[in-house]
């Protein structure tokens, strides 16, 4: 498998729980505000074996209680559809929880993973409304029509697998701040999904759009009450994550 970098401990990038995260290389997507651009070409970071995983994760499982998840990410790690595979059946192995952190455009590579009961919790970037128009502009490609098909696709596959399914956003200035798109989102997956996290654009790491690289992310005000319009339109469990507060709970 290709991955661009595991981070050993997190507590933030699956609350309440303490996890190690895989980063995988590669992704479908070019999504303007993408703040992990270094990990968009299918040939970055390096070839690892699924050795190389056991030892890095049985390292940060001592001393107790250490780790109790791992999360897959990257770029996209449902390209790598078998690594990905692999990797779950041996975070089962070692009596971890594992979360996926998907664009849902591979539902083919997620539902093995689903019907073999490897994983907890599927983490799904929602870029726009499920049309192809809005995801076009939203995920820089041009060919969007199979793509929002196979993004509802995995939205489904969480639901028929009983799998706590945490939609997310990127709120990022001048492409998905405004409202009509908030509200287009919560009605694509509402009743779809156990929680919504609405996420502030984060212009500090490798933004692959120079333009909004400059901008500045939307304050917290703003995420608030976007997150109020996705309450509006009958979605629960609504969120807002920013860099100076962490997770809030909204309404």
């Amino acid at each position: 498998m290709r991955i661009g970098g595991v981070v050993d401990t997190s507590t933030v990038d699956w609350y309440g729980n303490v996890s190690l995260i895989v980063f995988y290389a590669g992704c479908n997507f070019r999504c303007p505000y993408c703040q992990n651009s270094g990990l968009l070409p299918l040939d970055s970071g390096e070839e690892v074996d699924l050795e190389y995983l056991r030892q890095r994760i049985k390292i940060n499982m001592t001393p107790v209680p250490g780790l109790d998840s791992v999360v897959l990410t990257g770029g996209e790690p449902t390209l790598q559809g078998e690594a990905i595979l692999e990797v779950a059946g041996l975070v089962r192995e070692l009596g971890l929880k594992l979360m996926l952190d998907t664009n849902g455009s591979v539902p083919e590579a997620i539902e093995p993973l689903l019907e073999a009961g490897l994983v907890d919790r599927v983490a799904l970037d929602i870029k726009a409304p499920l049309n192809p128009g809005d995801y076009r502009i939203c995920t820089g490609i041009s060919d969007a029509e199979e793509v929002v098909v196979n993004v509802g696709r995995t939205l489904d596959l969480c639901l028929e697998y009983g799998v706590d399914l945490e939609a997310r956003t990127t709120v990022a200035p001048t492409v998905t701040d405004s409202e009509a798109l908030i509200r287009g989102i919560a009605r694509d997956i509402r009743d779809r999904c156990t929680v919504y996290y609405l996420q502030q654009y984060d212009n500090t790491g490798e933004v692959l759009s120079p333009r909004l690289k400059e901008l500045a992310p939307p304050s917290k005000e703003r995420l608030t009450e976007l997150a109020e319009v996705a309450l509006g339109e009958g979605v629960e469990n609504v969120y807002i994550k920013t860099r100076e507060d962490g997770l809030e709970r909204i309404g």
